[in-house]
């Protein structure tokens, strides 16, 4: 018997053929869907951009172009800048984005230090830098859907026509959203990790701040509208729902919670729940920053004693609760007035 191995056919020139049609037609179906992609994430960035504008913010970009074939888009900005219609400037060093070529509603940012922003009406200016930062956005067809930014080691320096301030610390994060099953209620949620308060050196102690409010009809801001007109829309009485404020400093804390509205100047007003942890340990952490002048120490002081015989134990904490009440900005514990909140914007603009 004949050892002999059947040889697998050749494959014929119409195969050869064949196959490089195939080939053919998947990359020129590939580059139809990459190319219909970018046409639709362009037209996504030129419509938010209009929208903007409609509402008053122009922003211009350097450079601006869409690459990434085949398998991603990749959005490149140099020097962006922005103004309102009020006249409020803002710039940023530079800003990458990049989205997968099946989904181009689903866009990953990363910023470039340095940013800058000012606000002539107000006197306000702030420069901004950090190690990095990078957001992810999710559009839909008419607006910004969802929003979940991470800054890492930012440090900021703000002044006003009063004061000014110089801030540092080890990540920041904002998260907006739809609040689900309510139509057009926008929640957001900050965290500010070891925030250093470096233009208060009595302050030696860095603060964890956490933040959680909604608010009612605010996905209009993610498509655009600014918060006056927002205001405005809602018959000058913007209602807000302060989930939750929390503020802690070593072994103390401070958390806050309760109903506001944002009026047409501005201004807030509502009531609020404040616990305080560790009361007294946080009062001798925050007496430095009081001027010996300043009689409202004391008056914060005696009026925390006074409570405390009421505290409760809350998460192994001694707590004490404080009723508040916010009338145009002014805060009031009873009716000892300990401060005031700044408005939100300028009356009028």
């Amino acid at each position: 018997m004949s050892d002999t191995k059947t040889k697998p056919p050749k494959p014929s020139r119409r195969g050869y053929i064949l196959l490089i049609a195939a080939i053919v037609i998947v990359v020129a179906g590939w580059s139809a869907a990459w190319f219909y992609g970018r046409s639709v994430l362009a037209g996504q960035l030129d419509l938010q951009m209009r929208r903007l504008a409609e509402q008053g913010l122009d922003l211009t970009c350097s450079d601006l172009g869409i690459a990434g074939y085949p398998f991603r888009y990749e959005i490149a900005c140099r020097d962006m800048k922005s103004i309102d219609r009020w006249g409020a400037t803002g710039s940023l060093g530079g800003l990458n984005a990049v989205a997968l070529i099946y989904n181009p509603w689903h866009v990953i940012f990363e910023a470039r230090s340095p940013a800058a922003m000012a606000v002539p009406v107000s006197g306000v200016t702030g420069d901004v830098t950090w190690d990095t930062a990078r957001a992810s956005v999710r559009l839909s067809e008419n607006a910004l859907s969802a929003l979940d930014a991470v800054v890492e080691s930012p440090e900021a320096s703000l002044a006003s026509l009063a004061s000014a301030g110089q801030f540092a610390a080890d990540k920041a994060e904002v998260h907006l959203r739809e609040v689900p099953d309510i139509d057009g209620m926008l929640e957001g949620f900050v965290t500010i990790d070891n925030l250093a308060l470096k233009s208060l050196p009595n302050l030696m102690e860095t603060v964890r701040l956490r933040g959680h409010v909604r608010v009612a009809n605010g996905m209009a801001l993610l498509a655009g509208a600014d918060l006056v007109t927002l205001v405005l829309a809602n018959d000058g009485e913007l209602p807000l729902r302060l989930m939750l404020a929390e503020a802690a400093i070593g072994p103390s804390r401070a958390v806050a919670s309760g109903d506001l509205v944002l009026a047409g100047d501005g201004t807030l007003s509502g009531t609020l729940e404040v616990a305080l942890g560790n009361a007294q340990v946080l009062l001798e952490t925050l007496k430095p920053l009081f001027s010996p002048q300043d009689q409202t120490y004391p008056l914060i002081e005696g009026m925390v004693k006074s409570l405390e015989p009421a505290a409760t134990e809350v998460d192994g904490m001694r707590t004490i609760k404080i009723p508040v009440t916010l009338n145009r900005g002014l805060v009031q514990v009873g009716l000892l007035p300990v401060g005031r909140i700044p408005p939100l914007f300028a009356a009028g603009s």
